[in-house]
C-alpha cells in the first residue's frame, strides 16, 4: 500500500481549514448574517421600552484577529422617547466583540474580548419629573437569572462619558474615562467584573453648588451583581480623588416595589472612606449661608472622612446622607495675612435629615477646638435647617482674635491680632454673610455672655492700624451690649469708653440699618477729618438698606455741607446720646482744647449740648444743632456759643477769621471756626478782657455779638475800652455768599476823655487786615480770580475782585469825640471827628477841634492803601481865631526856626488847603507837605522880631514893638520852605511890603519894602492908638526902599542889603511864577470848596490919615 507524504497530508489539512473557515465567514458576513445580528440587538435594546434605536452598521471579519472571528458594531444611537419628547441617551462610536469560532459553529456565542470607541451614556430629568435614560423600559416581572456562563478576557474602553441633568433634585453629574481595562465572568446567574480606569470628574454639583470640578480619577474595580437578587457589591474598591485613596464598599439593590412604570430608582447602602482636603470638606457639609466665610482661603489639611448613602436614590428621590468628618492640628489661611487657624480640632457630622432636603438637613459640630499661644477655645455648634439656618452653640475659652475672627462674620473690619476671652451661649437664626442676603434672618439671633478683648487690633479696608491697643469687656445680652473699660487708640487717636449699644455687631456687619449707642467717651484728641474719613462709605459697596437714589448735590452745597461736624461723621443710622470728652480737637486752622460735650443723634437731628472747652486760650460754651441731610436738603447749622477770653492776639483772631484754610486735594476736610460761623446760623457771644493789638496797645473789656441768618451776617453792638482810656461801641452789618463776605458796613463811635490822635490812628491802622503788595502775592490773587470765574456757572455775577477791605465791598462810619486832645505839640478840646471808610481811603466829612486860642475844622480824604509807611492826606482846613503866640510857640515846640511866642502877637483867620503824607507815626512829614493858605491876621504885634530890627537898624529902638492893621494875604508852603509873593503890612512905624522865601530851619531870601521917612517923622504913639481903636490910616503913594535879608544858614546874622528896588522886581516876579506853578504841579485847590464858608477875605477897618 502507497503512504502518502507528510507535506501532502499537511496541504490538504490547510485546505479543509480554508474550506470549513470560508464557508463559516460566508455565512457569517452574508446578508443574512448581519440582518439577524442587528434584529437580536434591536430586540435586546429596545423590547417593552419606548427606547428607539437608530440605524447602525455590523460587520464580520475573520481577519481583525484571525483566527477568530470579530463582530463590530458602530454608530449605534440610543433615544427614549417617554413624554412626547425624544432625546438620545447613548451614543457608541464602535464596538468590536472577538468570538470563539468553534463555539459559533456548535451554535453558541461566546465572547472572550470586548473593545469599545467613543461611548457616551446620559440621563435628563426636567422641572417636573420626567425622566429620560436607559431605564426607559415598562416595569416587567422578575425574570429568571440567565443560566449561561461567560468569561470576557479582556474588556478595553476608549473614551467614555457620561453625564445626567436633573432639573427635579437640581443635580448635575459629568464625567470621563479615558482608558478602561476590565475583566468579566458570568456564573450561576452572578457577575463578577474586575479592573481599573483612568478619568476624570467634570461636574459633581447639588442645588447648594459644585461640589467637585475638573478632578482626575484613577479607581480599581471589584465588582459582583446577582441577578437572582439584583442586587450589585463593592467589595475592596478604591478609588483616587484629590489627589487621596478612597477606599467604597457596600451595596446597590434594584427598587422592586409593585406597580406600573419603570423602577423608581435604587436602593442604596454605600461607604465612602478616606482623607480629602479640608477646604472641600466643609464647603460640603456647610450650609450655603456660611460658605462665603471660606471665601479665598486655603489650607493644606486634610479631614478623615465617612460618606454613607442610604435608602433610595432615582430620579425623582435623594438618599439619605450623612457625613461624618473630623481632623486634628488643622490649619487654614485667607489673604488677610492676619486672619488665621493654626491649629484646630474638629469633629463634625452633616445629615440631610429623613426628607432628604434643606429643611431637615443639619450640621452638628460636636468637638471644636481651637488652640493659639494664649490658650484654647472649645466651641460646639448644632445647626439646623439649611435653608433658614438655626445655630445653637456655646464659646468658651481663650484664643487669638484673628483666629475667632475667621469664625464669624467680618465686614470691613478685620482683626489683625489680640487675644479674647469667651465664655458665650447663642441660639437662633443664623445671620448671612453674603453681602446679597444681609438684613434676612436679623433679631432673631439670641447672644448672652461675655466677651474680653486685649491689645486688640482692628483694619479697615485700604487703612492701616486704624483701632489697636483695644481693651475691652463686654457684656452681651442679645442685641444688648455693656463696654465696660473700654480704651485703645482709634485712627491715632487715644480714648477710654463706657457705653451701652444695641444691635452694635449687626450694624457693622451689615444685618441691621441702626444701632444706639449711650455712654461716656475720652479722647486725648479728635481729628474729624480723619475719622469723617475713616467712616466714610465704602466706593461701590451696596448699602444694605437703601432708602432710594439721593439727587446729585451742588458744588455750593456740598462746600456748605463740608462745613458741618456731622457730615459723614455721623454714619447714617448711627443714633448717638453720649458724653464727649476731649483733650483736644483740631479743625482746619483752629485747635479746641478741654472740650466736653453731649451729643445727641436721633436719626433726624444732630444736637450738641454742653459745649465747654478752650479755644484761643480762651473758654468757650453754648450748643450747637443741624437737621441729619438725608434728603439732599442742605440745612446749616444752628448754634448759640459764648467765647470768653482773658488775654488775645488780635492778629492771631483776624487771621483766623479772615482767611480759608488751606489744604492739600489728599488732605481730609475739616471745617474752621471762619467756616462754621459763615455757614451755619446762630449766635455768637465774645467777651475778651484784654485784645493785644499789633502796634503793642490792647483794647480791655471787649464785649461783641454776632447774629447769623441766612446770608446776612449783623453784629448788633461791640463795646471796648480803647488803650487811652476811651470807650468804644458799634455795630455791623455784612452780606454773605457760600464761605465769602461780599459786603459789610459798619458804624463805630469813639468817645475819649483825653485822646492822642496819632496814637489812635495807629491803633485803627493796626486793626485793618495786612495788605502784601509783592509781585509774588499779586500773581496768586490773579490766579485765585481766573479759578473763580472758571468755576462760576453761566448766568452768574462775578464777584469784585481783591479784598473786602480793597475792593470797595466794605463800609464803615467812624465818629470821634474828645474832651481833650493832643497831636504832636499841638493841644486842644472838643474834638470831634467823622469819617466814612470806604475803598483804599477814609473822607474826612468833618473834623473839629478848639485848640491855639481859636478852632479849627478839617475837612478832605486820607489814603489808607498806600503802605504801612504812607498815609498820604489831602484836607481842606479852616483856622478860626487862632492866637498868632500859641501858634508860633508851638512851631517852636516843633523845633521849627520861627518867631517865638513871645515875638508875635494876634488873631488869625486862615483857610488853607493842604497836601501832606503822615509816616507811620501819622505824623506830618515836612518834606511831603505842600499847602495854599490864604489868611486874615488881626491885632498883629512883632516884638523884637530880628528880621525887622535888621532891616531897621537906624529905627532899632523903634523896631521892638511894631503894631499892624488887619492884614489878608496869600502863603505857599512847599515842603519846609514858605512862599511870601506879597505881603502888605501897614504897622505903626511905616508901610512895609515883604516877598520872598523862609525855611523853616531858618534860612530865608525876603525882600522888605519900607519908607525911611515916614518911619522917621510919623508921630509913633499916635499910630500905635489909632492902630489899637481899629481906624484904618490913609497911606500916601510913596516909593519905597528895599532891603534884602539873606543867610544861608540858620541861627546866624541876616546879611543885609540896601537898596535893592531891581532885584527886588526879578525875585518876586519868579517868585509869583513859581507861586502859580507849585500851585497847579501839586493840584492845590485855591477855591477851597471843602469849606464851609467862604475863602477869608476878612474886612479892613475905615481908612484914616495918618498923622
Amino acid at each position: 500500500m502507497k503512504s502518502f507524504p507528510l507535506w501532502r497530508v499537511l496541504g490538504v489539512g490547510f485546505l479543509l481549514l480554508l474550506l470549513a473557515l470560508g464557508l463559516a465567514g460566508w455565512l457569517v458576513g452574508s446578508h443574512y448574517g448581519q440582518r439577524y445580528v442587528k434584529q437580536l440587538v434591536r430586540e435586546q435594546l429596545t423590547h417593552n421600552s419606548e427606547l428607539v434605536l437608530a440605524p447602525f452598521e455590523v460587520e464580520f471579519s475573520i481577519w481583525h484577529d484571525f483566527p477568530h472571528l470579530t463582530a463590530s458594531l458602530s454608530h449605534l444611537t440610543l433615544s427614549d422617547s417617554s413624554h412626547q419628547r425624544t432625546l438620545p441617551v447613548m451614543r457608541l462610536g464602535r464596538a468590536d466583540l472577538r468570538m470563539n469560532l468553534r463555539e459559533l459553529l456548535h451554535r453558541r456565542v461566546q465572547v472572550t474580548r470586548l473593545t469599545l470607541h467613543d461611548v457616551a451614556i446620559g440621563q435628563r430629568v426636567d422641572s417636573l419629573g420626567h425622566s429620560w435614560g436607559l431605564r426607559g423600559k415598562k416595569r416587567v416581572a422578575v425574570s429568571a437569572p440567565p443560566k449561561i456562563d461567560l468569561a470576557i478576557d479582556s474588556i478595553i474602553i476608549h473614551n467614555f462619558g457620561i453625564f445626567t441633568h436633573n432639573d427635579y433634585t437640581h443635580s448635575a453629574l459629568k464625567g470621563r474615562i479615558y482608558l478602561a481595562r476590565a475583566t468579566a465572568g458570568l456564573h450561576h446567574g452572578v457577575l463578577t467584573v474586575r479592573g481599573n480606569f483612568i478619568g476624570r470628574l467634570g461636574q459633581l454639583s447639588n442645588r447648594s453648588g459644585d461640589l467637585l470640578a475638573n478632578e482626575p480619577v484613577q479607581a480599581w474595580l471589584n465588582y459582583r451583581y446577582s441577578f437572582a437578587t439584583r442586587q450589585g457589591e463593592f467589595t475592596n474598591t478604591r478609588a483616587t480623588l484629590n489627589g487621596d485613596t478612597i477606599h467604597i464598599s457596600g451595596t446597590h439593590t434594584a427598587d422592586m416595589a409593585p406597580g406600573p412604570g419603570p423602577p423608581r430608582g435604587t436602593v442604596l447602602n454605600l461607604r465612602f472612606a478616606g482623607n480629602q482636603p479640608l477646604l472641600d470638606v466643609l464647603h460640603a457639609a456647610l450650609p450655603p449661608a456660611l460658605r462665603p466665610l471660606l471665601q479665598g482661603a486655603s489650607s493644606p489639611s486634610k479631614a478623615r472622612i465617612e460618606y454613607l448613602m442610604s435608602g433610595l436614590s432615582g430620579p425623582l428621590v435623594r438618599p439619605r446622607i450623612v457625613l461624618h468628618f473630623g481632623l486634628r492640628g488643622a490649619s487654614i489661611q485667607w489673604p488677610d495675612s492676619a486672619r488665621r487657624i493654626d491649629r484646630w480640632d474638629l469633629q463634625g457630622t452633616y445629615d440631610n435629615g429623613p426628607s432628604h432636603l434643606p429643611q431637615t438637613m443639619s450640621l452638628n459640630l460636636s468637638q471644636c477646638r481651637v488652640y493659639s499661644p494664649v490658650g484654647q477655645l472649645d466651641m460646639a455648634f448644632l445647626l439646623r435647617d439649611f435653608r433658614r439656618p438655626y445655630v445653637q452653640g456655646r464659646l468658651h475659652g481663650r484664643t487669638e482674635l484673628p483666629a475667632l475672627a475667621a469664625l464669624l462674620p467680618h465686614g470691613r473690619w478685620h482683626a489683625r491680632q489680640g487675644t479674647a476671652d469667651l465664655d458665650v451661649q447663642l441660639h437662633g437664626l443664623l445671620p448671612a454673610v453674603d453681602l446679597r442676603r444681609r438684613g434676612a434672618f436679623r433679631n432673631s439671633m439670641s447672644v448672652r455672655g461675655v466677651a474680653t478683648l486685649r491689645k486688640a487690633v482692628f483694619q479697615l479696608d485700604g487703612h492701616r492700624d486704624d483701632l489697636h491697643d483695644l481693651d475691652v469687656r463686654i457684656g452681651l445680652n442679645d442685641s444688648l451690649w455693656q463696654l465696660s473699660n473700654a480704651s485703645g487708640v482709634l485712627a491715632g487717636m487715644s480714648f477710654r469708653a463706657s457705653a451701652t449699644t444695641t444691635y452694635l455687631l449687626d450694624y457693622i456687619t451689615g444685618q441691621h440699618p441702626t444701632t444706639d449707642i449711650t455712654g461716656n467717651f475720652m479722647v486725648d484728641e479728635l481729628d474729624l477729618g480723619s475719622l469723617r474719613q475713616l467712616l466714610r462709605p465704602q466706593a461701590g459697596v451696596p448699602t444694605p438698606f437703601p432708602t432710594g437714589r439721593r439727587p446729585p448735590r451742588s458744588l455750593a452745597a456740598k462746600r456748605r455741607i463740608a462745613t458741618t461736624l456731622g457730615s459723614h461723621l455721623i454714619p447714617p443710622g448711627m443714633h448717638l446720646d453720649v458724653a464727649l470728652h476731649c483733650g483736644r480737637l483740631a479743625l482746619a486752622t483752629d485747635t479746641l482744647r478741654e472740650l466736653a460735650v453731649r451729643i445727641r443723634h436721633d436719626g433726624e437731628r444732630v444736637q450738641l449740648t454742653g459745649i465747654h472747652g478752650k479755644l484761643w486760650d480762651g473758654e468757650v460754651r453754648g450748643e450747637a444743632q443741624w437737621p441729619t441731610d438725608s434728603a439732599n436738603r442742605v440745612v446749616p447749622v444752628s448754634y448759640n456759643v459764648d467765647f470768653k477770653f482773658d488775654t488775645l492776639n488780635y492778629k492771631s483772631l483776624l487771621d483766623r477769621l479772615s482767611r480759608p484754610p488751606r489744604r492739600s486735594k489728599k488732605s481730609p476736610g475739616s471745617p474752621a471756626i471762619r467756616e462754621l460761623l459763615l455757614a451755619a446760623n446762630g449766635k455768637i457771644n465774645y467777651e475778651i478782657n484784654s485784645l493785644l493789638l499789633p502796634d503793642g496797645e490792647k483794647l480791655s473789656s471787649l464785649r461783641l455779638r454776632f447774629d447769623k441768618d441766612g446770608p446776612a451776617l449783623r453784629l448788633p453792638y461791640v463795646y471796648f475800652i480803647t488803650p487811652q482810656g476811651g470807650v468804644g461801641s458799634g455795630s455791623a452789618t455784612a452780606q454773605v455768599e457760600g464761605l465769602r463776605i461780599v459786603k459789610a458796613d459798619a458804624s463805630l463811635y469813639l468817645r475819649y476823655p483825653t485822646l492822642d490822635v496819632p496814637q489812635m490812628l495807629r491803633m485803627l491802622a493796626s486793626v485793618a487786615p495786612p495788605r502784601t503788595d509783592s509781585a509774588a502775592a499779586a500773581a496768586r490773587r490773579a490766579l485765585r480770580a481766573a479759578r473763580r470765574a472758571a468755576r462760576l456757572a453761566p448766568g452768574s455775577t462775578q464777584q469784585p475782585q481783591g479784598s473786602l477791605m480793597t475792593s470797595g465791598r466794605f463800609t464803615a462810619l467812624l465818629r470821634v469825640e474828645a474832651d481833650r486832645v493832643r497831636y504832636a505839640a499841638i493841644q486842644g478840646t472838643d474834638f470831634q471827628l467823622l469819617t466814612h471808610l470806604q475803598a483804599g481811603e477814609a473822607l474826612l466829612d468833618d473834623c473839629t477841634v478848639n485848640t491855639l486860642g481859636g478852632r479849627i475844622t478839617l475837612r478832605g480824604r486820607l489814603i489808607t492803601n498806600a503802605g504801612r509807611q504812607h498815609h498820604p492826606l489831602q484836607v481842606q482846613a479852616l483856622l478860626e481865631d487862632i492866637q498868632l503866640s500859641d501858634l508860633f510857640g508851638t512851631a517852636t515846640a516843633m523845633r521849627l526856626n520861627v518867631p517865638g511866642g513871645d515875638n508875635i502877637r494876634g488873631s488869625l483867620r486862615c483857610a488853607a488847603a493842604l497836601r501832606t503824607d503822615l509816616d507811620e507815626k501819622f505824623i506830618p512829614s515836612l518834606d511831603n507837605t505842600n499847602a495854599y493858605l490864604k489868611a486874615n491876621i488881626h491885632d498883629l504885634e512883632l516884638v523884637n522880631v530880628e528880621a525887622l530890627q535888621d532891616a531897621f537898624k537906624l529905627l532899632k529902638k523903634r523896631t521892638g514893638h511894631l503894631y499892624f492893621e488887619p492884614v489878608s494875604s496869600e502863603f505857599l508852603l512847599s515842603r519846609d520852605e514858605l512862599l511870601i509873593p506879597d505881603l502888605h503890612l501897614n504897622s505903626n512905624l511905616t508901610e512895609l511890603q515883604v516877598h520872598g522865601r523862609y525855611d523853616l530851619d531858618g534860612r530865608a531870601n525876603l525882600y522888605v519894602g519900607l519908607n525911611p521917612l515916614h518911619a522917621l517923622l510919623g508921630n509913633n504913639d499916635k499910630r500905635v492908638t489909632r492902630i489899637q481903636a481899629g481906624e484904618a490910616m490913609t497911606r500916601h503913594d510913596a516909593k519905597l526902599s528895599y532891603v534884602n535879608l539873606s543867610r544861608e544858614v540858620p541861627h546866624t546874622k541876616y546879611r543885609v542889603k540896601m537898596f535893592q528896588k531891581k532885584e527886588q522886581a526879578q525875585a518876586q516876579a519868579e517868585l509869583r511864577r513859581q507861586f502859580r506853578q507849585l500851585v497847579i504841579t501839586q493840584r492845590l485847590d485855591t477855591t477851597l470848596r471843602l469849606l464851609p464858608v467862604p475863602p477869608v477875605t476878612g474886612p479892613l477897618p475905615k481908612s484914616t490919615a495918618l498923622p
